[in-house]
């Protein structure tokens, strides 16, 4: 990421060469930083609140899913480009 941040200082100079501006276009898309990255890479991006799918499972598998996290509003949605729950 650091380096990322060095070559966006840099192409943003005036003079910067074409080949430093779409090496800093390649880092974004490694580092899944444009939507377009996100996108083929299975994300979906959405302000739609959507419920989780549920499976079913044990009881204490059950618990621990209703406990709210961090990484349960980080996740991947499976119907990517349905912009319809």
């Amino acid at each position: 990421m650091a380096m990322y941040v060095r070559t966006s200082v840099e192409a943003e100079q005036p003079g910067a060469t074409a080949a430093l501006r779409g090496l800093l276009l390649r880092q974004e898309n490694d580092l899944m930083l444009s939507h377009a990255a996100l996108l083929r890479a299975g994300f979906r991006i959405s302000t739609n609140p959507v419920a989780a799918p549920t499976v079913a499972s044990s009881k204490p598998a059950a618990a621990k899913r209703q406990v709210p996290s961090s990484r349960g509003r980080l996740r991947a949605l499976p119907n990517v480009g349905d912009d319809h729950p």
